[in-house]
């Protein structure tokens, strides 16, 4: 922990001569804002357990602090560029106070807050904003209406994070795969008390492996063609959800549509196993 301060200036600092996936030019790239997405539920989970999950690292400490930036909620199709130039921002700013813990020994490893922002990042933060108004000028009404909604309460807008397996075998938090899995939690599942009740209980499962699953798959375009491939027939079985009108229909039809998975990932593979394995015995004797 006390070498903390010294391993976070030398993470940034190094991004000066070699970009990493997530990081670049003083910021995260579009690979880190989907990165945060993809961690959102987990942080939201886990709490400040989130950043010991990530070994305090710049990246998480950065992503927290866009989870509580009102730019999170901005829906643009200019998102990702905004939220890589708010990134940097708070980059700066964990530098500064990487800075100031390395000189007095006292480490926090928590993200600084947007109350902290020391004038010349606020300054930043000004020309920032300046630099986008700039553009807004060739945006459409609904653009620019958009952009307006984004400084609604943050909370509004984020009932749960993104699924990390499925955005990372499908590459983004935008794909259709994924935006249908959102509104089928959302719209159906979480519509209901049992539901909800579920969802509560299979988060805590699913979050405790996903992110190594998820990091797997970025690393290896091989495995995670595999795990898009392994979860296609899963995504596709949810389409049942969708016809369901009433609490008692949804109830039903996730008891339906778990034990249908259930059938295609663990029966049918076991049945064709044991079947295997009887006709080499057969061929055998």
């Amino acid at each position: 922990m006390k070498y903390l301060a010294t391993l976070s200036l030398l993470l940034l600092f190094g991004t000066a001569y070699a970009a990493t996936p997530f990081f670049a030019n003083g910021g995260l790239t579009q690979n880190g804002i989907e990165w945060c997405e993809e961690n959102y539920q987990l942080y939201q989970l886990t709490g400040d357990d989130f950043f010991e999950h990530h070994h305090h690292s710049i990246e998480s400490r950065a992503c927290a602090n866009l989870y509580l930036d009102p730019l999170w909620t901005y829906n643009g199709s200019d998102r990702y560029e905004r939220l890589v130039e708010q990134s940097k921002v708070y980059t700066q700013l964990e530098i500064e106070e990487s800075k100031k813990e390395a000189e007095t020994g006292i480490i926090d490893t928590k993200p600084v807050s947007a109350q902290e922002i020391p004038q010349e990042i606020a300054q930043q933060q000004k020309e920032l904003e300046d630099k986008l108004n700039e553009k807004s000028e060739n945006y459409t009404l609904d653009e620019i209406q958009e952009f307006g909604d984004y400084t609604d309460d943050v909370s509004s807008n984020n009932k749960g994070g993104g699924c990390l397996i499925a955005t990372a075998a499908f590459g983004s938090e935008l794909a259709p795969q994924i935006q249908f899995l959102r509104e089928i939690r959302d719209g159906k599942v979480m519509s209901t008390a049992t539901g909800a009740s579920f969802m509560t209980g299979f988060n805590q499962l699913y979050y405790s492996f996903s992110p190594t699953i998820a990091d797997m798959e970025r690393d290896n375009p091989a495995f995670k063609e595999l795990v898009k491939l392994g979860i296609t027939p899963m995504i596709s079985s949810l389409y049942i959800m969708s016809l369901a009108d009433s609490e008692q229909e949804i109830i039903g039809y996730g008891i339906g549509v778990i034990l249908l998975n259930l059938g295609m990932y663990f029966v049918a593979p076991a049945m064709l196993f044991f079947s295997i394995k009887k006709a080499k015995t057969r061929l055998r004797d």
